[in-house]
């Protein structure tokens, strides 16, 4: 099953904004306290969810850069726009954009590769497309 991790790193981040000791990592020191509240309505995960996602996480701090674990918490728990990143960073919107790729995609194999099954695994199941799909035959 594949899961989409924007959905699941926003629910996260919603989680990570409204805990106190929610992170492994020091978000403060990296730069990231000025945290938006989240919008009403808009439900974050569950504490074992956030914690496996914070693990995560904190995997990805030993192997990548630090401003690849910055660019992810300005924009999942600080709810900042690609753009306002880029700005704040003085860096171009594309390297952003590619380290943001890079992190979800390594989070997505961490949580595959630990075998942790989310709790919210059915609300942000991507569909998977059909692979024999046949053309219809016009017969004469």
């Amino acid at each position: 099953m594949r899961r989409n991790m924007q959905q699941v790193l926003e629910r996260w981040g919603r989680w990570a904004a409204s805990e106190e000791y929610c992170s492994l990592l020091d978000w403060p020191a990296m730069s990231v306290t000025c945290v938006r509240k989240p919008k009403a309505g808009k439900s974050g995960c569950s504490d074992e969810d956030g914690l496996a996602i914070d693990t995560c996480v904190a995997h990805m701090s030993t192997v990548r850069h630090a401003e690849d674990i910055l660019i992810l918490g300005q924009r999942f728990i600080g709810h900042y726009s690609l753009r306002q990143i880029a700005e704040v960073m003085k860096t171009d919107i594309n390297v952003v954009r590619r380290s943001l790729q890079t992190s979800e995609a390594f989070l997505s194999g961490c949580l595959v590769m630990l075998g942790i099954r989310l709790d919210m695994d059915l609300e942000v199941a991507e569909q998977e497309p059909l692979a024999c799909t046949q053309k219809p035959v016009l017969f004469l």
